[in-house]
């Protein structure tokens, strides 16, 4: 990326600093809104670009918004901080799935990540014989109900070596 671009984020991470005070990642409340709002019937590419974002990322981005910046200088950011390469790298199946909020068997942890966000917890239930064969196997799990039930979450995702081995989602 050119010098303009560099300076851009820079000028982007202190302006997230002067308003924070602080360059380390941003309370939840204030980008709260951001990541809720991706998983109705179907959500935009914003959408998607806000959960590959750190919250220091999204104030960024939600300055240059509040400050009218112009479209071009916005993608740039994006660009910068490789956000807008990881959706573009997707194919366009999976870009649709992922604009509509769906998770398919055979999808990447980046892939569920862009459609349903990052996991409220995540864990590793790994049979002994597969680690032994050198196989994970992990659960993503998402909107907790309450500790009583046996299924605690509303969503669970299950990865075995990095892909989607099933989905379970109301």
């Amino acid at each position: 990326m050119g010098t303009g671009v560099v300076s851009l984020k820079n000028t982007v991470f202190a302006a997230a600093k002067a308003l924070f005070g602080k360059t380390t990642p941003v309370p939840v409340f204030l980008v709260l809104s951001a990541l809720v709002a991706g998983c109705g019937e179907r959500q935009t590419r914003l959408d998607v670009y806000m959960k590959l974002m750190t919250p220091l990322e999204q104030a960024g981005y939600r300055l240059l918004e509040a400050e009218n910046k112009p479209v071009s200088l916005r993608l740039a950011y994006l660009q910068e901080i490789r956000v807008y390469q990881k959706w573009a790298e997707q194919p366009k199946n999976m870009q649709e799935a992922i604009l509509r909020c769906q998770v398919l068997e055979g999808m990447t942890p980046l892939q569920v990540q862009m459609a349903w966000g990052l996991p409220d917890d995540r864990r590793d239930v790994t049979m002994p014989e597969d680690q032994a064969a050198g196989r994970t196997k992990v659960i993503w799990d998402y909107d907790l109900k309450s500790r009583k039930s046996e299924e605690d979450y509303e969503r669970s995702v299950c990865f075995l070596e990095d892909r989607v081995l099933w989905v379970r989602s109301p």
